[in-house]
């Protein structure tokens, strides 16, 4: 029995120390282009193939037509087999512009941001930026092999040795926790090799447009107001009607003294 814990303490330390992560700092790159951006082709940095990197652009594009030029993004996201994950369409006074969330293969990052830049008529922000995670994903592949080992390990002594009930359990809860944790890690390796497989590209078109005032007031029609006036009209009988019946009390007490006022005006005469 006294094998048994101290095996499974041994386990539990080596589950708590593949779980304390320290903080890693991951190199990030960038290519800026602001301003009057010229048309040059962009080209990523030339990097080893073996490195996880996630890349995002930041664009800012001046366009003829906002409707004509959003056709022509999502025909350009089918021809490289990418996707738009999300579109905001604004309007103002002086301006209508899409803002475009793109999600393209990062083998098609640079020939679609290069393409896109072909429709534009000024080009007023062009930012390419890389986060190179690496290091992030060697590390999270390390832990993943190691709290893999220790549920193994776990599950081992379940089969392998006997014990009380109480030593069972707490083998079994220490096999649940380390698989959660298990899965959570894996869905985070999911998760950064969708980042790195698949570039994003955030896109501002904007077009210019003549300033129009916005309509200060909505103009009703001559039969709305009719209606209006008609139903507002009952409102006011129906709410009349409703104030007496609150107030019948006070109406009787009224009708009962200009009653006697009135007798006692006449008695007063007579005299």
């Amino acid at each position: 029995m006294k094998k048994i814990l101290a095996t499974l303490s041994l386990l539990a330390v080596l589950s708590c120390n593949s779980s304390s992560e320290n903080d890693t700092n991951f190199e990030t790159s960038s290519l800026k282009e602001t301003s009057a951006v010229s048309n040059s082709i962009i080209e990523k940095p030339q990097i080893p193939s073996n490195r996880k990197i996630i890349w995002n652009a930041d664009l800012e594009f001046q366009v003829e037509n906002v409707d004509r030029s959003t056709q022509k993004i999502s025909s350009l996201c089918k021809k490289y087999n990418g996707f738009i994950s999300n579109m905001k369409l604004n309007n103002t006074n002086y301006e209508v512009s899409n803002e475009i969330t793109i999600r393209i293969d990062n083998k098609d990052f640079e020939n679609l941001i290069n393409e896109l830049k072909g429709i534009s008529v000024f080009n007023r922000k062009v930012e390419i930026n890389s986060n190179d995670v690496t290091e992030e994903f060697i590390d999270i592949q390390s832990r993943l092999e190691t709290k893999k080992q220790v549920r193994e390990r776990y599950i081992d002594i379940l089969k392998n040795r006997t014990g009380e009930i109480k030593d069972v359990l707490a083998a079994e809860d220490a096999i649940r926790k380390i698989t959660e944790e298990i899965e959570a890690k894996e869905g985070k390796l999911r998760y950064l090799n969708d980042k790195v497989n698949y570039s994003t590209i955030n896109l501002e078109i904007f077009q210019k447009v003549d300033f129009k005032s916005a309509p200060e007031t909505f103009e009703k029609s001559f039969l709305t107001e009719v209606k209006e006036s008609l139903s507002n009209g009952w409102e006011i009988v129906i709410g009349f009607i409703l104030l007496l019946l609150n107030i019948w009390p006070l109406l009787l007490i009224l009708v009962i003294w200009l009653v006697w006022k009135r007798k006692w005006l006449k008695r007063k005469l007579k005299k």
